[in-house]
């Protein structure tokens, strides 16, 4: 009988172990294999020093950071098995063009979306992120993601923002010539890019009322009206790009996500729970018209009317309209041929550790020392 309990105790815990087994386990690789690469990107550092800004940027996405971002998607799309269901103006092939990306922000697990579409696009060595200050301090990773090009803001009060219409304001960012001027470098460089950016400056949450009381407060402060689904964006940042890149910035992917989990129902998963519990990843594309952006710096209000409208359909619907069904286009290529050359080169990197003590113990030294040297740097790092 104890034998027995036992083995029933077994049979239930077996499912739910193997589902943390099966989130852990990427998560793992994912960052163990991130050492060799940060050595590598290190060797490009010194070695393209004496050489134009660009050189570095070319090899930098060419061998660091485009081959690891398709590394993350051969476990988050390829053996995860989620459904990536895509509508609207979706690319009929590759177009690795200097691109802005906008998009709700739901969840952590909004960069996958952005990954997997950039990869697809041709753009995964190209991605750039307006980010959250505090991210650059992520241990190891943080000090990579400031020098691929990554842009951290920092939240300030609300300011009011010179426009032809006084009704438009935004939450603004401190150091903004600061963050200007790292735009102008990246077109003056001609930096390839697919900058990304989630306007609403946090991550919508139902059960964070303060939050959503704050966003509906602007919105009333500026004569909008609330919104249900997602928060009111912050225009600086994207009518800041938009102004300083000019014709270096060819098109603007308009992006709206939902997650439908295993039993149907929206969610919004952490980085973990993407992998156990979404079913379907859903998202609408719109290709935005550049001469009404640069003309018209409200369009982000517009964009987010349209959004929360999306949202609200696909609650009762679950699903977006104009479907792209029927004909080719990104999504209809298989993803194992974007993802499995990467696979084959981070095992080549990840390969010489296993032959070489000396190389395990600066495996080691660089898990330990990284983490240790970004935090002495944070008083002299703005």
């Amino acid at each position: 009988n104890e034998y027995k309990s036992y083995l029933r105790l077994d049979m239930i815990c077996a499912p739910v172990t193997l589902k943390a087994f099966a989130s852990s386990v990427p998560a793992a690789v994912l960052i163990g294999s991130a050492p060799p690469y940060l050595w590598l990107w290190f060797c490009i550092r010194v070695l393209t020093l004496p050489l134009p800004k660009r050189w570095y940027h070319k090899l930098e996405q060419l061998l660091c950071w485009g081959p690891y971002q398709r590394f993350c998607m051969f476990f988050m799309e390829g053996l995860s098995g989620i459904e990536f269901k895509v509508y609207g103006d979706v690319p009929r092939k590759k177009d690795a063009v200097n691109a802005l990306f906008v998009a709700n922000h739901q969840c952590v697990s909004d960069w996958v979306v952005v990954d997997s579409f950039a990869m697809r696009l041709g753009n995964a060595g190209y991605i750039h992120f307006f980010a959250k200050n505090a991210l650059k301090f992520v241990p190891m990773f943080g000090v990579y993601w400031h020098q691929h090009g990554l842009i951290f803001v920092r939240k300030d009060h609300i300011i009011r923002i010179p426009t032809n219409n006084a009704l438009y304001s935004s939450y603004g960012m401190k150091d903004k010539e600061g963050i200007r001027k790292q735009i102008r470098d990246k077109r003056i460089n001609n930096i390839p890019m697919m900058m990304t950016l989630f306007p609403e400056g946090t991550r919508f949450n139902p059960e964070r009322v303060d939050v959503i009381e704050k966003s509906h407060a602007y919105a009333r402060s500026v004569g909008l009206s609330e919104f249900k689904h997602v928060l009111t964006p912050r225009i600086a940042g994207a009518n800041m790009f938009v102004e300083e890149l000019g014709d270096h910035l060819k098109k603007i992917y308009d992006v709206t996500i939902v997650y439908e989990s295993i039993k149907g129902d929206m969610i919004r998963p952490d980085a973990l729970e993407f992998l156990d519990l979404v079913r379907t990843v859903h998202f609408h594309i719109r290709e935005r018209d550049l001469k009404h952006v640069q003309n018209e710096e409200g369009w982000l209000f517009e964009s987010f009317r349209e959004k929360d409208a999306l949202i609200e359909g696909f609650e009762e619907t679950k699903s977006f309209p104009d479907a792209a069904d029927g004909y080719e286009h990104i999504y209809t290529r298989s993803v194992w041929k974007e993802t499995l050359v990467p696979v084959l080169y981070t095992a080549a990197l990840c390969a010489p550790l296993f032959f070489s003590r000396r190389l395990r113990k600066l495996y080691l030294q660089t898990l330990a020392v990284v983490p240790l040297l970004q935090i002495a740097a944070i008083p002299f790092w703005k």
